[in-house]
C-alpha cells in the first residue's frame, strides 16, 4: 500500500492503543487491498473542477463490503470530477481500516458509528463529517431453523463480526429486550469479515448469524436462509425511536479537517450525487458496486432496495449518532467512556461540520 509508512514498532503501538481486548480488535489481520492507484482527474463532458485544487493526493480507503456508497465514488470518479487526486484502497477485515487509519496510511475512511466511537474513546484523531448510510444489519437464520424469536438464541451457536457496529449493535438491542447478550449468554462463533461470516452459516457451523448488507441479500437469495429480525426493528423496539439508525460515516484527520475543509465539503457532495444514482438504480451506480464487491447483479440490487442511502452531515443526524452511541454505552458492551452524555462535548469533538 501507498502512502505513509511506519516503522513495526510503531505500528505494534497503535494496535495496542486500539486494542480494547483481543477478542474484539485483530487488528494484526491481515487485510486485504486493492492496488492504490491515483484517480484520473480529467472531468466529464459538461462538468468542470470548482476550482484549483491542490497538488497533493489523498488516501481514501473504505471498506471492500461496507456497502456505504463509497464505491460510485470510487469508480464514478466523483472527486476526481471535483478536481481532487484521489488514491484508493479496499479493506476488507474492519479491524484493518481502523488500524489503517489509526496508522496514518488513510486521510479518509468510512466506518460504522459504534467503531468510530470506539476509536474515539482510544484516542485516536478524528473527525466525523458527513453521513453514508442507515442501518444495515439482521439476525439471519435458515429457512427450517427453529429459531422463531431473537430469545431462541439463548445457548445456540452463533456467529458474528465482533468488532463491527452491527454486532455490538444488535447486541445492544438483545441486552435491553431480552436480556440476552451474545457473547455471554450463547456460543459465540468470530468471524474477520462478512465472507468468513457468511461460510459460517453456509456450512453449519452456526446456526444464527448477525450481519449487514449486502451479506444478507446474497444468504436470502439462495433460497436457503431468512431474517430473523433486522437491527433496525431491534433498535425501534429498544428504543422507542422510530428514526432510521445512521450506520456509516465518513472521518478524517483534524489536520485534513482543518487544512481542507472544502474537500470534506465535496465528498459530502459527492455522496449526495452517488445517493441520487443508488436511488434511481442508476446502471453506472450497479456497474460500480458489483466492480468493487465482485457480487452479481441480482444481490446487489436487492440489497440497494433495501438500504437507505444518507449523506451530509445534519444537527439532527448529530442529535441521532449520540443517542445511539448513548444506547450503546449504556446496554452494550463496546464502549467504555461517559462522554457520549456531554453531547455539547461530542459536537465538539467528534463532528465537524462542514
Amino acid at each position: 500500500m501507498k502512502g505513509n509508512r511506519i516503522s513495526r514498532r510503531d505500528f505494534l503501538w497503535r494496535a495496542m492503543l486500539l486494542g480494547g481486548g483481543a477478542a474484539l480488535w485483530p487488528l494484526v489481520q491481515a487485510c486485504e487491498e486493492e492496488e492504490a492507484t491515483p484517480t484520473p482527474t480529467t472531468p466529464r463532458a459538461g462538468t468542470t473542477p470548482a476550482a484549483t485544487r491542490p497538488s497533493r493526493t489523498f488516501n481514501f480507503a473504505y471498506l471492500t463490503l461496507g456497502w456505504a456508497g463509497t464505491e460510485i465514488i470510487h469508480r464514478q470518479n466523483l472527486l476526481g470530477r471535483r478536481g481532487w487526486n484521489m488514491q484508493w484502497q479496499t479493506v476488507g477485515p474492519i479491524s484493518g481500516l481502523v488500524n489503517t487509519f489509526a496508522s496514518g496510511q488513510a486521510d479518509i475512511i468510512d466506518m460504522s458509528v459504534i467503531i468510530a466511537g470506539q476509536m474515539y474513546e482510544n484516542n485516536v484523531k478524528l473527525k466525523v463529517f458527513g453521513t453514508a448510510v442507515g442501518s444495515l444489519g439482521g439476525i439471519i437464520v435458515p429457512q427450517d431453523s427453529p429459531i422463531r424469536s431473537p430469545a431462541d438464541l439463548r445457548g445456540r451457536k452463533v456467529g458474528g463480526i465482533p468488532g463491527g457496529t452491527t454486532t455490538q449493535d444488535i447486541n445492544g438491542s438483545l441486552r435491553r429486550l431480552f436480556n440476552l447478550d451474545v457473547f455471554r449468554d450463547t456460543q459465540f462463533v468470530q468471524a474477520t469479515d462478512p465472507p468468513s461470516a457468511a461460510n459460517l452459516l453456509q456450512t453449519g457451523q452456526v446456526e444464527a448469524l448477525l450481519i449487514w448488507e449486502p451479506t444478507l441479500a446474497q444468504l436470502e437469495l439462495t433460497g436457503r436462509f431468512r431474517i430473523l429480525v433486522t437491527q433496525q426493528q431491534l433498535w425501534e423496539q429498544a428504543s422507542g425511536s422510530r428514526l432510521t439508525q445512521v450506520h456509516v460515516v465518513y472521518l478524517t484527520t483534524p489536520e485534513i479537517a482543518q487544512q481542507y475543509p472544502q474537500l470534506l465539503r465535496d465528498i459530502n457532495d459527492a455522496q449526495r450525487e452517488a445517493a441520487e444514482m443508488w436511488n434511481r438504480r442508476d446502471e453506472a451506480a450497479i456497474t460500480s458496486i458489483m466492480e468493487i464487491t465482485q457480487l452479481p447483479r441480482d444481490v446487489v440490487v436487492r440489497a440497494m432496495s433495501r438500504t437507505t442511502i444518507l449523506y451530509g452531515l445534519t444537527d439532527d443526524q448529530m442529535n441521532l449518532i449520540i443517542e445511539q452511541l448513548k444506547f450503546n454505552r449504556e446496554h452494550g458492551t463496546i464502549l467504555k467512556s461517559d462522554v457520549w452524555n456531554d453531547a455539547n462535548r461530542v459536537k465538539n469533538d467528534f463532528f465537524l461540520k462542514v
